[in-house]
C-alpha cells in the first residue's frame, strides 16, 4: 500500500497543480478568486471525508473502493484539464451579467470552481480513510504514519517533475494524462494488496478522547499549518522572485517535512500531541529567528533560506494529523469512520486557515505580526485536549512554547525588508519611504533624491522591481501611448491593464480627446501607492478614469466593450501565473476587443526571456496580429504593436498634434521625443522580418507555458538581441517596411532617418564617466538641435532640472547654496548652445569637482570661441584631445 499512496500523493499534487492553472484562466487570478478555488478543492476533500465515514460500514472490499476512487480521479480529473480551455469563453459570457456586482460574482466563482472540481476532490478524499481500513491489521498510528507519509512523500516529487519536466515537455495535457496514469497505477497496487484480518482496537494512552475535541485540534491544526505555508512563502519570496519554479521549490520543502513528520509519528507518539505542538511553536519561533542572509561560499539559493524556516516545523506539524488519527481511532474497531471525519475536520480547517492568512494576517499583522500569532496559536493547541484528570501535567508543554514565545525576534522583519531592497539601494541617494504588506504582495517604495527632491521612484513587489519613475522607464511605458496616440485618427476609449505606477496611464490622458481610460489591476498595494507618488496630480484621479480590480485575462473574456487602444505592460512572464498574459490564446482575446481599426501595443521584457522564449512570445502576439511590428522603448524593453483592420495613414500635421499639445508636448520631450519623426527612430521590425527571426518557434499557448525559461534570470546573454539594435539594422528594416510605408506619414519617413543614429544614447548606452561623453554630446550639439539627449549624457534629466529651478525659486538670490546647482545648470546651458553661460557654471562647479567639471567648462569655452581661457581653467586637461582648441604644450 505505501507505493499505492506514493502514486496517488503524487498524482493528487500534479492534478492540484494542472486545475489551479486551468481554472485560474476561467475564473481569473487575483488573490481573491484563487482563495474561491483552494475553498473548493478543500471543500470537495471535506466532502470525502464525510462521505468515507459515512459509508464505513457498507463497504466490505476497501481495496476496491480505494481503487474506484482512484480511476474516478484519473478519469474526471483529467477530462477537467482537457474540458476547461474550451469552456473559458463560454464561461466568461455567463459571468458577464454579474461583473458589477463583486459578491455576486465571487459566489457564483465558487460554484463554478466547487462544480469543477467536486468529483474528483471528492474521491481525493476518500483514499486515506478506505488505505487505513486496508492496513486495519496493523497499529493505527503506524498504518497511518506510512500512508500519510508515502502520500505526503509521492506528492513532494510532483511540483518539480512538473514545473521542470512534465509540464515543459508534454504541456498541461499531456502532465493530466501522466497524473491520470499514477491514479490508475495505484488503483492497481492496491488490488494486489491482501486483505487481512483487523487488527483489536489500540490501546494507546490517550489524551481525552472527546471526538469533538480532537476533530477541533484536527481543524485547528489544519488551519495553522496551511495559513503558516502562505507566511513562509511570502517572507522567502523577499529573496527570490515569485517564479512557478520557486514556489514549486518551496511546496516541495514543506511537504517532504510533512511526509518525515507522518513517517516519525510513531517515535513521536511517545512524546504525545501536546509536546509535538509545543515543539511546532518553537520550531517556528527558531525558524524565523535563524532564516535570513547566509554567509556561504557562492551566491545564495532559495533552499537555503527556506530550509532552516520551514522543514524543522512542517516536520512536527506534519506529525500531529497522525498522532489525532491515532487517538481518534482508539476504542473503535472500524477506523474508517475516525480517519474519514479527521480528514475532513483538518481539511475544513486548512481551508480556512489558508484563507484567513492571506485575506486576513497579512494586511492586518504582516508577514512578522502574523508568524507570531501562528506559532502561538500552536502553544494553545495543547489546551483543547485537557486531561481533566491531570489538568496542569496536560499544560505543562504549554510552558515551553510560551517562553519561546517570549522571546520571539521582533523587528526582526526589517533585515527581510532591507535585503529585498538591497540592490536597489546601493545608491546612497535611496530611501524606503513606504512600505505595506497587503494581501496580493508586500510592497516599498523607493524615493530617490536629488537636492532635496524626488528624482526617480521605484515600486518593490517583494524581491521584484515592478516598476519605477526615471527617465529610461518614462520613456518606455509612456511610449506605449505614444506610438497608438500618434496614429490613430480618433482615440476615444483606452484600456490599460497593469498599472504600475502610472507612467503609461499619465501619458493616455494627456490625449485631450480621449473620454475614458480603463485601467485594470489585480493589486491593492500598487493602485494606492500611486496617490503616495503623484499626490494631486494622481492619474487614477482624473474623471476619466475608470477603475476594475480584476485579472486583466478574465476582463477580456467577461466584457463585451471595445476600445481604440489597448495597452498592457505586466510583470514579466515567468513570475508566477502572469505567463496567461502572454500567451497565443490572450493575446486572440486582447484583439477581439479591439474596436476595428484599433491598436494594441505590448510590453516585450527580452532581458528577462530567452531568446527562444521571445521568440515564442513574439509568435504567439503574430498569430493573433497579423500586422506585428515591434519597437524599442528603452534599452532591452521592447514593444510589440499590432491592430485590428488599421488602415489608416495620418498626414504628418494629424501626427504631430500632441507636440502642439501643452499638456503632452513636455511629457513627449522629457522622454526623448522631441520632434515627431524621432518615434520612428524606435522602429525595430514589422512582420515580416519578425517572421524571418521566430520562424518554426513554437507558439507560447495557453497547454505550453514552459516555452518559456522557468526562472526569473536578469543577467541572460544579449548578443542576438543586441544585434537588432544596432541602428544601422533598425535604420534598414524601417526603410524597408512595408508596414512603414503603409501607416507612417510620408513627409516623416525622410525626417525619421537621422535620428537612428541618437538611439544608443536614448537606449542608456552611456559611459558612466560624463566626460567619456563628451564625443557624443559634441556630435549632438554640432549636427542636431536635441536638448535631452545632451542632458542624459551628462547624467541629468527635465526632472532634475525642475527640481532645481524649484530650489533656486524658493533659496532666492541666496548665493551660499550656489555651487550645489552650478553642475546641472551647467549642463542645461550647454544643452541650450549657450556655451558662455555653461562655461561660466562648470567653472564654479569645478571648484569642487575639477576633473569632471573642468572638462565640461574647458569644452564649453572651446565652443565658444576662447581657446586661452578654455586651457587656463582648472581641470583643462582632462579634456580628450581631439576636443581641445587649444595647443597642448
Amino acid at each position: 500500500m505505501p507505493f499505492a499512496f506514493f502514486a496517488s500523493g503524487a498524482a493528487a499534487l500534479l492534478f492540484e497543480v494542472l486545475w489551479f492553472r486551468a481554472l485560474g484562466r476561467v475564473v481569473g487570478n487575483t488573490v481573491w478568486t484563487g482563495a474561491l478555488v483552494l475553498t473548493a478543492f478543500m471543500l470537495g476533500m471535506a466532502l470525502g471525508g464525510v462521505l468515507a465515514a459515512r459509508w464505513a460500514r457498507q463497504i466490505r472490499r476497501p481495496a476496491r473502493a480505494f481503487a474506484a476512487a482512484e480511476i474516478t480521479v484519473a478519469v474526471a480529473g483529467s477530462l477537467l484539464v482537457w474540458a476547461l480551455p474550451g469552456l473559458e469563453a463560454l464561461i466568461g459570457q455567463w459571468l458577464s451579467p454579474l461583473v458589477e456586482h463583486s459578491t455576486a460574482l465571487a459566489g457564483l466563482r465558487l460554484l463554478l470552481a466547487l462544480a469543477a472540481m467536486l468529483v474528483p476532490t471528492t474521491a481525493m478524499g476518500m483514499t486515506l480513510a478506505f488505505g487505513v481500513r486496508i492496513l486495519a491489521h496493523q497499529d493505527t498510528t503506524r498504518a497511518l504514519g506510512i500512508l500519510y507519509a508515502a502520500n505526503t512523500f509521492g506528492a513532494c516529487v510532483a511540483p518539480l517533475l512538473a514545473e521542470y519536466y512534465l509540464i515543459g515537455e508534454l504541456g498541461l495535457r499531456g502532465t493530466a494524462l501522466i497524473a491520470a496514469c499514477l491514479n490508475l497505477l495505484a488503483a492497481v497496487l492496491a488490488l494486489q494488496y491482501p486483505q487481512l484480518p483487523r487488527a483489536a482496537a489500540p490501546g494507546v494512552a490517550t489524551i481525552f478522547r472527546s471526538p469533538a475535541r480532537l476533530l477541533a485540534a484536527a481543524a485547528a491544526a489544519g488551519a495553522l499549518a496551511l495559513g503558516l505555508e502562505v507566511i513562509w512563502f511570502r517572507l522567502l519570496i523577499l529573496y527570490a522572485p515569485g517564479s512557478d519554479t520557486a514556489f514549486a521549490l518551496m511546496l516541495t520543502i514543506v511537504l517532504l517535512g510533512i511526509a518525515l513528520g507522518g513517517a516519525l509519528a510513531p517515535l513521536l507518539a511517545r512524546a504525545s500531541f501536546a509536546w509535538v505542538a509545543a515543539g511546532s511553536s518553537l520550531a517556528v519561533v527558531a525558524g524565523y529567528l535563524v532564516a535570513g542572509p547566509l554567509h556561504i561560499p557562492g551566491p545564495p539559493e532559495l533552499v537555503h533560506y527556506a530550509i532552516p524556516l520551514m522543514l524543522p516545523a512542517a516536520v512536527l506539524s506534519g506529525s500531529l494529523f497522525t498522532l489525532l488519527g491515532a487517538e481518534l481511532r482508539a476504542g473503535s474497531e472500524n477506523p474508517q469512520p475516525a480517519i474519514g471525519r479527521l480528514t475532513t475536520a483538518n481539511t475544513l480547517g486548512a481551508a480556512a486557515g489558508a484563507a484567513l492568512a492571506g485575506l486576513v494576517l497579512l494586511p492586518r499583522l504582516g508577514i512578522e505580526g502574523s508568524l507570531f500569532l501562528l506559532a502561538a496559536g500552536y502553544a494553545l493547541l495543547p489546551v483543547l485536549l485537557i486531561d481533566t484528570r491531570a489538568v496542569w501535567r496536560s499544560l505543562w508543554p504549554v510552558v515551553p512554547a510560551a517562553a519561546g514565545l517570549l522571546f520571539f525576534p521582533f523587528g526582526r522583519m526589517e533585515m527581510h525588508l532591507a535585503e529585498a531592497a538591497f540592490p536597489y539601494r546601493l545608491r546612497s541617494d535611496a530611501k524606503v519611504v513606504q512600505v505595506t504588506e497587503g494581501p496580493t504582495t508586500t510592497l516599498q517604495i523607493l524615493r530617490y533624491e536629488r537636492f532635496g527632491g524626488a528624482a526617480a521612484w521605484r515600486l518593490l513587489t517583494d524581491s521584484y522591481s515592478m516598476t519605477a519613475i526615471d527617465r529610461y522607464t518614462l520613456r518606455y511605458m509612456q511610449l506605449f501611448a505614444w506610438l497608438p496616440l500618434s496614429l490613430h485618427p480618433e482615440p476615444r476609449r483606452a484600456l490599460l491593464i497593469s498599472y504600475g505606477a502610472g507612467n503609461t496611464a499619465q501619458a493616455l490622458l494627456s490625449e485631450p480627446r480621449l473620454t475614458q481610460l480603463t485601467v485594470v489591476d489585480v493589486s491593492p498595494e500598487i493602485l494606492a501607492a500611486s496617490r503616495f507618488i503623484h499626490g494631486d496630480r494622481d492619474p487614477l484621479q482624473d474623471p476619466r478614469v475608470r477603475l476594475v480590480r480584476e485579472d486583466g485575462r478574465h476582463y477580456l473574456r467577461t466584457r463585451r466593450e471595445q476600445f481604440d487602444i489597448i495597452t498592457a505592460e505586466p510583470p514579466p512572464p515567468v513570475i508566477a501565473g502572469v505567463v496567461n498574459l502572454y500567451t497565443r490564446e490572450y493575446f486572440t482575446a486582447l484583439a477581439g476587443r479591439l474596436a476595428p481599426g484599433g491598436l494594441a501595443t505590448y510590453w516585450l521584457p527580452v532581458k528577462q526571456l530567452d531568446p527562444s522564449g521571445a521568440r515564442a512570445v513574439i509568435a504567439a502576439f503574430c498569430h493573433a496580429f497579423p500586422d506585428c511590428t515591434l519597437w524599442v522603448g528603452s534599452s532591452y524593453d521592447w514593444i510589440l504593436m499590432g491592430g485590428r483592420e488599421f488602415k489608416h495613414r495620418p498626414s504628418a500635421q494629424r501626427f504631430a498634434r500632441l507636440w502642439r499639445d501643452p499638456v503632452a508636448a513636455p511629457r513627449l520631450a522629457a522622454d526623448g521625443f522631441e520632434q515627431p519623426a524621432q518615434l520612428g527612430a524606435t522602429f525595430l521590425a514589422d512582420a515580416a522580418a519578425l517572421r524571418g527571426w521566430y520562424g518554426a518557434t513554437p507558439e507560447l499557448t495557453d497547454d505550453h507555458p514552459k516555452r518559456l525559461a522557468a526562472e526569473v534570470v536578469f543577467d541572460r546573454p544579449l548578443e542576438e538581441y543586441r544585434q537588432w539594435l544596432q541602428p544601422e539594422r533598425a535604420l534598414r528594416h524601417f526603410e524597408d517596411s512595408t508596414w512603414v510605408a503603409a501607416h507612417w506619414p510620408a513627409e516623416l519617413i525622410r525626417q525619421s532617418l537621422p535620428y537612428f543614429a541618437v538611439q544608443p544614447v536614448l537606449n542608456g548606452e552611456i559611459p558612466a564617466d560624463p566626460v567619456k561623453s563628451l564625443r557624443d554630446v559634441d556630435t549632438l550639439l554640432r549636427h542636431t538641435d536635441l536638448h535631452i539627449p545632451v542632458l542624459w549624457l551628462l547624467d541629468s534629466d527635465v526632472t532634475e532640472q525642475e527640481i532645481v529651478n524649484r530650489r533656486l525659486a524658493n533659496d532666492g538670490a541666496e548665493r551660499s547654496l550656489r555651487p550645489e546647482y552650478a553642475y546641472p545648470l551647467g549642463v542645461r546651458a550647454l544643452a541650450d548652445r549657450d556655451y558662455a553661460q555653461a562655461a561660466a557654471l562648470f567653472a564654479e562647479a569645478a571648484e569642487r569637482n575639477p576633473g569632471q567639471a573642468g572638462a565640461l567648462a574647458a569644452y564649453a569655452l572651446c565652443r565658444a570661441g576662447s581657446p586661452r581661457r578654455a586651457a587656463a581653467v582648472k581641470g583643462a586637461n582632462f579634456l580628450m584631445p581631439e576636443l581641445r582648441c587649444w595647443r597642448s604644450p
